[in-house]
């Protein structure tokens, strides 16, 4: 063609404060090199909200998805459960999940993100679906590196921090609670 799909790739590219350089030898062919920062990684998101700060589910362990009245969870050997199309799957509320201090009030209703990871689901209570949004993820700084359940963050598209969570590693320690 003449090349207008190569300029909204170099468009892109330099948006992401990458280059694109292009070396082309006579009779043998050309070579394109595209570099981007390492540190720069987008991932499609949930975003969800406790309280006031927001926090985001990647989309890839997002299994589904619906607004629950509370009253109608069961209580398996101590573990409150959801039943979802005919399995038990364990629930947590999300705020005592990541703040053992978090204070117990009672909630009547509320939205259920199941998520997985291989065959393992598990559902958490949040308190407010924002929506889908593709984030740059940003590393933790020192004083929050190696937090238990947090992968990252992030700034929303209204300029609000929000905390990337760690799916695997939340299964992780809920199978480790149950042994």
């Amino acid at each position: 063609g003449r090349g207008v799909g190569m300029d909204v790739v170099k468009t892109k590219i330099s948006q992401l404060n990458g280059s694109i350089n292009i070396y082309s030898t006579k009779g043998q062919g050309s070579k394109i090199v595209i570099k981007v920062p390492l540190t720069l990684a987008i991932m499609p998101t949930l975003m969800v909200m406790l309280g006031n700060q927001a926090f985001a589910f990647p989309l890839v362990n997002v299994n589904e998805i619906f607004h629950l009245d509370l009253s109608r969870t069961n209580v398996v050997d101590g573990q409150e459960v959801v039943i979802v199309r005919d399995k038990a799957l364990p629930l947590f509320y999300l705020k005592r999940w990541l703040v053992s201090s978090a204070a117990h009030e009672e909630q009547r209703e509320g939205h259920v993100v199941i998520l997985s990871v291989g065959t393992q689901r598990i559902g958490f209570v949040v308190d407010q679906l924002v929506g889908q949004e593709e984030v740059v993820i940003k590393p933790l700084g020192k004083m929050l590196q190696g937090t238990p359940g947090m992968s990252g963050a992030t700034i929303t598209g209204d300029g609000r921090i929000a905390l990337i969570l760690d799916v695997p590693s939340m299964l992780k320690r809920y199978a480790a609670r149950r042994i």
